[in-house]
Order: structure tokens, then C-alpha cells, then sequence
């Protein structure tokens, strides 16, 4: 019996020595990019699956607006409730992420005059590699869109 706890420990252990590293890399890559200031290196921690041409524009724009006049102060990945799917509404359709979400990327920035200023994103796998989500049109909302749509809920 007590062989049993100390194998179930151990494998706790492994389990979370495994996402504890999967995190770094993934904050290890994020910090190395932003510091040469390495746009295309932050995109590629980004899943894309999904995302319309112009919002793929925007959230690239608002990247590199961000390496202007600033510097990680601080980088964490901090998990999330079971379960969690946040979502929004933006002219009358409802986003979601691209990805089920295991964590949030939590970014304290500081600028050249001293001002702090900070990002949430929300992080999960996606084709086995953790990786930043991304924000897409909710089925439903494409369904409520259609003229045919005959949802009840729309």
C-alpha cells in the first residue's frame, strides 16, 4: 500500500514537472522573441487555426505596437478554472478561442519612463504544443448570421 502512494506521488510529480517545463518553453520563447524584438518569433507561439485574414492583421499590428518604448517586467503562466470558455461579443457576433484554454500567459511590462502596463492570453494545446489562442467567430454566431438560420436562439 504504501508502495502505491509513492508510485502515485512520483507520477504526480512527473505530470507536473512535464507542464511546469512546457510552460517555460513556452515563456522562454515569448521572452527571447520580445527581446530581440523578433515579431514573426511571437507568431509562430500563436494558433492561427481559424482566424479571419483581418483579425490575423490586427493582432500582429497590436504585437509589434508593443515592443515600442517597453520591457518584460515579468512573465507567468497562471492556470485556469476547469472548464473555462471565455468568450465575447463584438458587432453582434460571439468569439471564442481557437483552442481549449489550460492556462493564462500573464505579461507585466514596464516602459522606458517607469509606467507599468500588462497582457492576459490565454494559452492551451493545440496539436500537442502549448500554444497562445486566438479569438474566431463562434459557430453560432455564423449560424445566426445566415438568413436561413432557423436557431430559435439567435
Amino acid at each position: 500500500m504504501l508502495r502505491n502512494f509513492f508510485v502515485t506521488i512520483l507520477a504526480v510529480i512527473i505530470c507536473n514537472t512535464a507542464v511546469a517545463d512546457e510552460n517555460s518553453l513556452l515563456v522562454q520563447k515569448y521572452l527571447n522573441s520580445f527581446a530581440s524584438r523578433d515579431a514573426a518569433g511571437i507568431f509562430q507561439l500563436i494558433n492561427w487555426e481559424g482566424v479571419d485574414k483581418q483579425s490575423r492583421q490586427s493582432l500582429q499590428k497590436y504585437i509589434k505596437s508593443g515592443f515600442k518604448g517597453r520591457q518584460i517586467r515579468r512573465i507567468y503562466i497562471e492556470p485556469v478554472a476547469e472548464g473555462a470558455d471565455p468568450s465575447y461579443v463584438q458587432d453582434g457576433k460571439t468569439y471564442q478561442l481557437n483552442l481549449k484554454p489550460t492556462g493564462q500567459l500573464n505579461i507585466v511590462y514596464i516602459s522606458n519612463k517607469g509606467k507599468r502596463s500588462s497582457t492576459q492570453l490565454f494559452v492551451g494545446q493545440h496539436n500537442g504544443e502549448l500554444m497562445i489562442g486566438s479569438a474566431v467567430v463562434a459557430p453560432e454566431s455564423l449560424a445566426c448570421g445566415n438568413p436561413e438560420s432557423k436557431k430559435k436562439s439567435c
